[in-house]
């Protein structure tokens, strides 16, 4: 399948597949499974807010309601809605790449953000991050602060598990809310385990369970990082997390 881009014309979403590229001040993307989203409506959420914050002061109800409604029911694809630098309001429908659930990580060069609560502006710049990280045979990037603490990933959100504990960054380390550590938090509470804020730096991460999340992947354990702490993979915990993951999918809802 090829990408299939429509721009919404303020009535209707309008082909523009092969129109040039338009920087962005929003991006919101995710899994579409046959159907189904792993929390659908947190993404619409998220996307909404991000534009508000970023100044667009038209309501994007109806245009959130015509992407419901153009998304295939089948396939595996990775869409994604954008606000971009122009005041234009856009859906990708793109095919998934292939899923995976295991990654390798790298620690970060630097911290390229220029907006680092909103998805969609520094989507170019950690692409690169990423890239660099790929030529030291990671799949991702790990951004970290001043004093070499753990922030985010470049693509993914990191939650560690040690002690009897999940752990997250805290909310001081500014990042972009994802819907997959939420969807992480709702089954961490269904199953009676305590999810902790703290700093880490990867030093501290040594000997521990680390886990990757986003929107695509879903859940995936971190089998190594490069020139960074040995950790420990737990197959029987990935995959209980991923088929309870799974099941968080639902219908896409009739617009």
């Amino acid at each position: 399948m090829d990408v299939l881009r429509f721009r919404w014309n303020g009535s209707e979403l309008v082909d523009v597949t092969g129109a040039p590229e338009i920087p962005l001040y929003v991006a919101d993307s995710f899994l579409l499974n046959e159907g189904k989203v792993v929390g659908y409506q947190r993404h619409l959420e998220r996307f909404t807010s991000s534009a508000e914050f970023q100044g667009l002061v038209r309501p994007v109800d109806a245009f959130l309601q015509a992407v419901t409604s153009a998304l295939p029911r089948t396939g595996k694809l990775f869409p994604r809605i954008d606000l971009t630098e122009r005041g234009e309001l856009e859906l990708h429908i793109r095919p998934a790449p292939e899923l995976h659930d295991s990654i390798v990580l790298a620690t970060a060069t630097h911290d390229p953000r220029v907006e680092p609560s909103i998805k969609g502006p520094d989507i170019p710049a950690l692409a690169t991050l990423r890239s660099a990280a790929q030529s030291s045979g990671a799949g991702d990037a790990v951004i970290l602060d001043a004093q070499g603490r753990i922030i985010d990933g470049a693509t993914t959100c990191l939650m560690w598990f040690t002690e009897g504990e999940l752990h997250v960054p805290p909310a001081e380390a500014i990042r972009v809310d994802s819907t997959t550590v939420a969807a992480a938090r709702e089954l961490a509470a269904k199953g009676g385990l305590n999810v902790c804020e703290m700093w880490a730096t990867p030093q501290d991460l040594e000997g521990v369970e680390l886990y990757a999340l986003n929107a695509l992947h879903g859940i995936r354990s971190v089998n190594s990082w490069v020139d960074g702490p040995s950790l420990i993979v737990n197959p029987e915990r990935l995959m209980h997390w991923r088929q309870q993951y799974d099941l968080l999918a639902h219908e896409l809802p009739e617009a």
